[in-house]
């Protein structure tokens, strides 16, 4: 595409009174640095290295790993990346770069030291390009490393098939069925999860779930298929979330409702929290526990079957320290004649979350006492609060207030939205409110998207639900792009709801080594996402429209061989 203004002038406009230096550098010894990013090595073929005193390490890998797209102009001697609503633009030689999201018009930083070109790499300060996507970054001196641990809690679907979708490859299960697939447009890869897995997440070089089966956390190595427990304290595990070198597990010790901290590196598991228990008060067995940065916030509902008092409150624990405080209580009562004429005042019945890097902001719904005729249809009142994410301070906001806040935990930001419901698949635009069907009929459900696909479930049972043990009478994982063009079965299974489930494990001991039939033995195949181009999609950086690389593939149009993990080997 023909592109308005170069990347150049757009710096000029953003970046003003930054000095260029292209003079010669001197030449650099290699120093024996590691750089970690959410606790994976990072590997190199230009090292880090050390200039005046600050760590320069190559920009596509650190920005690769922390999950942004990267786009190379030759021309303008600038790199782009982009994460979320995000974007930064660097130049070769300049002391300042620029960084755009949707709530900013573009606002520079200085570097210490500019990036530079050494050995066709472009290396950049660690510590800005980290702190510019919003991660915490250390350095250890006596050891030469650099930690980078990137700040946003990641979680999955826990839905009974459910999917996630990391560098291009979608991860995903059948409901009731031991295995994890992975494709990555070409081929598919079969890992057995010793279970039925549940909120499958993909972090670093592991895939992450809960295996329903006996009720633990594991992880299975993406490029061995070698599996491990990771947790196995609770009775029931209802969600994980995974930050970097830390997990957050939730579920419950028999009736008790708990939250353990699980260190990845080490193993270790410390409780952080509890749920109390009062006597005569339901509690509802519902996770109500949302995750932004170090903080752990825990809705504590009690909400009597009679007459009595309701309260809700928010707590607010740091995961680092275990530490936590009360930000929020509020008290109602709840009046019944019988389980189905009430009249409620302030019973809480759920919670909205957004977070920027400040402020937490909450959405708290409650009944309210003005229709008593039926208890499942009473209307209900929301309040909203904004929490300080440095000192617990809370303040009560309007609704606008609320909705216009800028919500940095999105997992999928874009222009548009995806659902499903009894009608079909639809997405709707972000902006104007206009709903479109991407397909019809009720056997279709949403599971999941990225900005290239979109994972949609169509099952079908004899009675329009799976039964408790025996999942689907037939399914099929269906891909589509981000338009809705484009429909592609990539796995079915058909049965009967009367016959058991598949079980077992895949052995792949006893199997002699052969070619991969996928890649032919070289390791590599042509990239699906660009069909070997290596051109990506089209990005908007600070204000203009830019071509940009593959991000999938590096531009090169090739990748790894997802069927035989680059072996060549079957």
């Amino acid at each position: 595409m023909k592109m308005k203004k170069t990347i150049a002038q757009i710096l000029a406009a953003v970046v003003q009174g930054a000095s260029m230096s292209f003079g010669n550098y001197a030449v650099l010894a290699e120093d024996n640095i590691t750089v970690t990013v959410n606790g994976n090595q990072l590997s190199f073929d230009q090292p880090p290295i050390i200039k005046d005193g600050r760590t320069l390490v190559p920009l596509r890998a650190i920005f690769e790993a922390l999950g942004a797209e990267v786009t190379w102009l030759g021309e303008e001697q600038a790199i782009a990346a982009q994460s979320g609503d995000t974007t930064i633009v660097m130049q070769i030689g300049n002391n300042q770069f620029g960084k755009m999201t949707s709530s900013d018009n573009g606002v520079t930083y200085d570097l210490d030291v500019p990036p530079e070109i050494i050995n066709g790499r472009t290396l950049v300060p660690a510590r800005a390009v980290a702190e510019a996507l919003d991660c915490s970054v250390d350095w250890d001196g006596n050891t030469q490393t650099v930690t980078i641990i990137s700040e946003k809690w990641i979680d999955g679907d826990n839905s009974g098939t459910n999917a996630y979708i990391h560098n291009g490859v979608v991860y995903y299960s059948f409901i009731y069925q031991p295995y994890i697939y992975a494709y990555d447009g070409g081929a598919t890869k079969t890992y057995a999860a010793g279970g039925a897995p549940l909120g499958i997440v993909v972090s670093g070089n592991k895939i992450y779930y809960i295996n329903r089966d006996n009720q633990t956390v594991c992880a299975i190595h993406i490029a061995t298929g070698e599996r491990e427990t990771l947790f196995a304290r609770l009775s029931e595990i209802r969600d994980f979330s995974v930050c970097g070198d830390k997990m957050a597990i939730i579920g419950f010790d028999g009736d008790t409702q708990c939250v353990y901290r699980l260190d990845l590196t080490s193993g270790n598991a410390e409780k952080i929290y509890t749920r109390p228990e009062k006597e005569g008060l339901f509690v509802e067995k519902e996770s109500n526990f949302a995750l932004w940065k170090q903080y752990l916030f825990a809705v504590e509902s009690f909400s009597p079957l009679l007459d009595g008092e309701s309260e809700c409150k928010i707590l607010m624990i740091d995961t680092e320290t275990g530490a936590s405080q009360e930000v929020c209580s509020i008290r109602g009562t709840v009046t019944s004649t019988d389980f189905r004429s009430s009249s409620y005042s302030h019973r809480y019945n759920g919670a909205m979350a957004k977070f920027d890097n400040d402020n937490a902001y909450f959405g708290l719904q409650f009944s309210s006492s003005e229709d008593s005729s039926n208890r499942n249809n009473t209307k209900s009142f929301t309040e909203y609060l904004k929490i300080n994410l440095a000192n617990g301070a809370m303040t009560e906001i309007t609704e606008s207030e609320f909705e216009s806040a800028a919500d940095l935990a999105v997992k999928i930001p874009g222009e548009w939205t995806y659902d499903s419901d009894k009608t079909g698949v639809y997405r709707t635009n972000t902006q104007s409110g206009i709903t479109e069907t991407l397909l019809s009929g009720e056997n279709y459900y949403y599971i999941t998207n990225d900005t290239q696909w979109v994972v949609v479930l169509q099952a079908k049972t004899t009675g329009g639900t799976p039964t408790s043990t025996k999942g689907y009478q037939s399914a099929e994982i269906m891909v589509l792009d981000a338009d809705g063009n484009n429909l592609t079965t990539i796995n079915s299974y058909s049965g009967s709801l009367g016959a058991s489930s598949p079980t077992g494990e895949i052995d792949t001991g006893s199997l002699a080594p052969e070619a991969c039939a996928v890649c032919g033995g070289s390791g590599m195949v042509t990239c699906s996402y660009c069909r070997g181009t290596g051109r990506g999609q089209t990005i908007t950086i600070l204000g203009m429209p830019t071509e940009q690389g593959c991000t999938y593939c590096g531009s090169t149009g090739e990748r790894l061989c997802i069927g035989c993990g680059g072996s060549g080997q079957k």
